[in-house]
């Protein structure tokens, strides 16, 4: 009899144990989603990353634009956890679509993209969809679980900057034709007893020169507070009370900064991350 028992509390033990396991195959839990690491016991995460990558299909956006992020690496995979977060606040921004074999996982705020089965993966490629009033610059994260002790956390794609909308008039000009007023002559004839008299007006001519009214052009708002450049590890912003005529200039690995001078006859753009005549430039710290 004991024996008996002491199987039957194996099998239990098993069952609940693969349960637990084949749970998370069919997707990333909500308690992961801002750690981005798995629930798999003890197990930590793997270093270094063996060569895991995100491309992204433009390093700029506008808001309501869509990003192609493809995800790949030299080993297969069984489950992922993909996101797009801000690159100051790390909040998860943005929608999915194109989904393919994945599913959407709600966060509370924003969504992220998991697996929906433990099948061998080799490539990861879903369309992110920016918010209509933007996001602010972002950079996209992944998880990548090969097996359920082996998992690299946190590998990040470079910085995607937010291109900001601006409206611009064309100049307008108004023309007015000249004009002229001419007046007959007129003739006085007086009694015969008087020699006839006559008095005659010569024409005017009243011309009005033609005007020109230009509207500049109107800004929907000011330029992002920096930029990065496309390598993702220099970072610029406008030296303040400057009106952007200098710029400060990091180096994030580093952690060092210098003072820079925009070209001469520029200011510094955050929009292009460059020089720029100072009439297209609209300085955040003026």
């Amino acid at each position: 009899m004991a024996f008996h028992h002491i199987s039957l509390l194996t099998v239990v033990v098993v069952f609940a144990l693969r349960s637990t396991v084949e749970g998370r195959s069919t997707g990333a839990l909500r308690a992961a989603c801002f750690t981005l690491t798995p629930q798999h016991g003890q197990n930590a995460p793997s270093t270094p990353n063996p060569g895991y990558m995100i491309d992204v299909s433009s390093s700029f956006y506008m808001p309501g634009g869509h990003v192609q992020v493809t995800v790949t690496g030299p080993n297969v995979w069984r489950g992922h956890l993909l996101q797009a977060r801000n690159v100051n606040s790390g909040a998860i921004v943005g929608t999915w679509d194109n989904l393919g074999d994945n599913q959407i996982l709600d966060c509370n705020p924003g969504s992220s993209v998991t697996h929906t089965n433990s099948m061998d993966k080799n490539i990861l490629n879903v369309t992110w969809v920016a918010p209509d009033n933007g996001a602010g610059n972002i950079f996209f994260v992944v998880t990548i679980v090969q097996e359920f002790t082996i998992f690299h956390v946190n590998i990040s794609s470079e910085v995607v900057t937010e291109v900001i909308k601006t409206t611009t008039m064309e100049p307008t000009t108004t023309t007015m034709e000249p004009t002229t007023t001419t007046m007959e002559p007129t003739t006085t004839t007086m009694e015969p007893t008087m020699e006839p008299t006559t008095t005659t007006m010569e024409p005017t001519t009243t011309t009005m020169k033609p005007t020109t009214t230009t509207q500049e052009p109107v800004f929907d708002q000011v330029d992002p507070m920096f930029c990065m450049n496309e390598a993702g590890d220099t970072m610029y912003e406008p030296m303040p009370g400057t009106n952007c005529k200098k710029y400060i200039e990091i180096i994030v690995a580093e952690n060092r900064s210098f003072v820079r001078d925009a070209a001469p006859g520029t200011a510094w753009d955050t929009k292009i991350c460059n020089g720029n005549f100072p009439f297209f430039v609209r300085c955040a710290v003026p």
